[in-house]
């Protein structure tokens, strides 16, 4: 049966409301779509009707132009650094979470409309077929340059190899590059099935703030969770550190 242990955070508590979510994880290099905003996913009639429902319901909070009066801003750097390389499904969740106090509020098409403004004045452009809520998870969120480097501070999933350095830091090495995701648990389902097919890599990882000790998984391959603390020795800040399998085999060419 696998196990994992879950791991009570010491710090970056503040990063919980952006970050945490119950929906999938998602890899900017990894998804399995062939789509993205840039690729005209919704109509100019659709955001004329979201322009409508965000001036009267969230322009108080995040401004007329987006930019964030009293809440985080929902255009220009901040909108991909926030939500580059995860799905548009998970931007809906957390639009549909709004407005504060009265959560699922509007009909399920309205904040749909709501998300395709907010990609026009993000300068995405329209295209020819309304955008649907079961297209969401199916569209993956980047500009330009396409969904960036993970940020420092995200909420990431990655699997590797556990070892513990001689002077007691748990290591993870051999590890696959850094996934955001929006679940700081283990993965289960659905998701679990793509992290047992994750393919490792190169990357290491200090893991810091492990508690209780991971010592029944050391050398097992694992799925660790964790805050992303880019420097000389990247870190991860974790959440959750989770068996995959007892030996961790490299594969040919390592």
């Amino acid at each position: 049966m696998r196990t994992a242990l879950t791991i009570k955070l010491a710090c970056f508590c503040g990063l919980i409301g952006l970050t945490l979510g119950s929906n999938p994880t998602i890899d900017a290099t990894q998804l399995n779509t062939t789509r993205t905003i840039r690729d005209g996913v919704f109509t100019t009639a659709q955001a004329s009707l979201g322009q409508e429902l965000f001036e009267a319901n969230c322009a108080r909070c995040h401004g007329e132009d987006l930019l964030g009066a009293n809440a985080r801003p929902l255009a220009g750097d901040a909108f991909i650094r926030d939500w580059g390389g995860l799905t548009l499904d998970q931007f809906y969740e957390r639009v549909r979470n709004m407005p504060p106090g009265a959560p699922s509020s509007l009909a399920d098409t309205d904040y749909l409309h709501i998300i395709t403004y907010v990609l026009q004045v993000n300068e995405f452009p329209p295209g020819v077929e309304e955008l649907a809520l079961h297209a969401l998870s199916d569209i993956n969120v980047e500009g330009e340059g396409g969904p960036g480097e993970v940020p420092d501070f995200s909420l990431v999933q990655v699997v590797g190899c556990l070892s513990q350095a001689p002077e007691g830091d748990w290591l993870l090495t051999n590890a696959s590059s850094p996934i955001r995701t929006r679940d700081p648990s283990a993965s289960s389902g659905d998701s679990l099935m793509e992290t047992m097919n994750t393919v490792l890599g190169t990357n290491s990882y200090r893991l810091m703030y492990v508690f209780p000790e991971p010592s029944a998984y050391n050398g097992h391959r694992v799925e660790t969770k964790g805050f992303l603390i880019r420097g000389p020795q990247d870190a991860l800040n974790v959440t959750v550190v989770a068996s995959l399998e007892q030996r961790c085999a490299l594969p040919a060419g390592f």
